[in-house]
């Protein structure tokens, strides 16, 4: 089971609270108006004209009546007033609130990237001296290698020299009979031993400790964070050189080389800055939309069976189970495994299972679901895998109005969230399920109920350098990435916490801790869990 649950957002966070005092605030504005609307239309019963009229006839029993009326128009107006204050208080706590920790976050970001600006101007410096030291080691290496072999060269030169003592008496007699026991072969061999030696030693540090270094950087992911939200200030720290030697040129050359304006004040622009630069090198090009002609038939997944998921927990496992293309059916598959499940009902209900990244070439080859997708989704571009889903889902027949859950693990879930995200995605979304996926700079529409699942050690979860929005439709949970029955007890670390297994235990934890936000969550997307449906996977490749 997985540990050290935590859940932010949902309806019962702090952003749900806070819309929660916003819709209150509205409805004591709404009655504010009605009592004064009251108040007015009881106010003119005082010069009523029979009521006036019936004073000649009854003057103490119209004084009575005046007085009461006034009294309650007086009253009116003291509740309307009291909530008009109220609704003015209220909305301006929430306005407080939200400004504060707008401009809280502002400040953390400035003086984030001002620490990676230092850092990213440090590293080719760094990098020199690191450089310089590594051939000063190689070159210590070396003169001692030769050192050793000079040595022996000298006393075979002293002993050859006993045979014939006026050979050590001349300069030039003793430098032949050194030259003649020097071997360049042997003294290199010397020097490439002891390079050896110091490189088992370091790999053997190593070993011993990257286990301790592993679990240390998992303990420490945050710094995934703050190295991320810093992208701009360490990529204008990184061409700090450059100011020196070009001057404000700088600004108009690095525009032309990435694409965007430079400096980077933002995550998108230092993003699409790396894209762009990328690109005009003929890097991580996502290629050409992929329709539905383009889609097939995969080969059968061997040795496991294909169910109809009927949890968060199950999900998860058919993230795993359509990410192993390779291993499931014995075949070097290049293609991405999207699958559809249809739930049955009135209308039916859609679960598109989106793969994670199966290539990490930076040039686009056949498999969509690969790192220049993943690239251009975090730039907010269309990608060819985000229109293979699309045709997936039209070939399917899901209608515009048919409910769909999009979900997926990495990749999955990045693509998944760039879709909510996007006007031009003409279906009915209404639920998102993500594991492992950095998707909180996504704007997806408060109508959408998002599920995210974040292992504390987990790097990938981290690369958009921000936490989820805490609202009442995003659900994020936050818990430690548990053990698999193959760790055989060693603890994953940032190495091994992104995995869609681990995240399919931490679902199954999370379903019952019995959480307000988890459970109201669950309690929306129950139609697409009752288990009866039909499945269908679908090929995508590049062509």
């Amino acid at each position: 089971m997985a540990s050290g649950i935590t859940v932010s957002g949902g309806t019962g966070g702090i952003g749900a609270n806070l819309d929660d005092m916003r819709a209150q605030a509205k409805v004591l504005e709404t009655m504010t108006v009605a009592l004064l609307d009251r108040a007015r239309s009881t106010a003119l019963f005082a010069v009523d004209p029979d009521l006036l009229s019936s004073a000649v006839l009854s003057p103490v029993t119209a004084v009575v009546a005046e007085e009461k009326i006034v009294s309650a128009t007086g009253k009116l107006v003291l509740f309307a007033t009291e909530a008009g204050v109220s609704a003015v208080f209220l909305e301006g706590a929430v306005v407080a609130y939200e400004s504060v920790d707008k401009a809280l976050a502002e400040l953390a970001t400035l003086g984030t990237n001002a620490v990676t600006f230092v850092a990213g101007s440090l590293i080719i410096p760094a990098a020199i001296v690191g450089g310089t030291l590594v051939l000063s080691d190689v070159a210590a290496s070396y003169i001692a290698g030769y050192s050793e072999e000079l040595g022996d060269s000298l006393r075979d030169a002293v002993a050859k020299g006993a045979k014939n003592p006026l050979l050590l008496l001349s300069p030039p007699g003793f430098a032949s009979l050194v030259a003649s026991s020097f071997s360049a072969k042997d003294a290199n061999a010397n020097a490439s031993a002891i390079l050896g030696a110091q490189l088992a030693a370091l790999k053997s540090l190593a070993a011993d400790h990257a286990q301790q270094l592993n679990v240390l950087l998992g303990q420490n992911a945050g710094i995934v964070d703050f190295i991320a939200r810093g992208a701009p200030g360490l990529l204008t720290g990184l061409v700090a050189p450059l100011y020196v030697i070009l001057g404000p040129s700088t600004n108009a050359i690095m525009t032309a080389l990435t694409g965007v304006p430079w400096p980077p004040t933002t995550y998108e622009q230092a993003v699409q800055a790396l894209v762009g630069a990328a690109n005009k090198n003929g890097a991580l090009e996502d290629g050409k939309p992929i329709g539905e002609a383009d889609l097939f038939t995969p080969p059968p997944i061997l040795g496991q069976s294909v169910t109809v998921p009927q949890s968060i927990s199950g999900l998860m496992n058919g993230s795993a189970q359509i990410d192993a293309n390779d291993q499931l059916d014995g075949k070097d598959n290049d293609f991405a495994r999207i699958r559809i499940v249809k739930i049955d009902g009135d209308p039916p209900h859609y679960i598109v299972q989106i793969p994670s990244t199966q290539s990490w070439d930076v040039k686009a080859g056949s498999t969509p679901n690969d790192l220049t997708s993943d690239t251009a989704a975090m730039a907010g571009r269309q990608t060819a895998l985000a229109s293979a889903v699309a045709a997936a889902m039209k070939k399917e027949g899901i209608s515009s109005t048919d409910p769909v859950m999009l979900e997926g693990f990495s990749l999955g879930g990045i693509t998944a969230g760039s879709m909510a995200a996007d006007p031009n995605v003409h279906f009915n979304i209404t639920h998102v399920v993500t594991a492992g996926a950095p998707i909180a700079n996504f704007d997806i529409p408060h109508s959408v109920q998002i599920m995210s699942l974040e292992h504390n050690e987990d790097p990938v979860a981290r690369l958009d350098g921000t936490a989820n929005p805490d609202r009442s439709n995003w659900t994020t949970v936050h818990a430690d990435a548990p053990l698999l029955a193959s760790d055989n007890g060693v603890a994953p670390g940032i190495a091994g916490a992104h995995n869609a297994d681990r995240y399919a235990k931490t679902a199954a934890s999370a379903s019952v801790v019995g959480n307000a936000s988890v459970d109201a969550w669950q309690d929306s997307a129950k139609d697409f869990f009752t288990g009866n449906g039909t499945v269908t996977d679908y090929g995508a490749q590049r062509g």
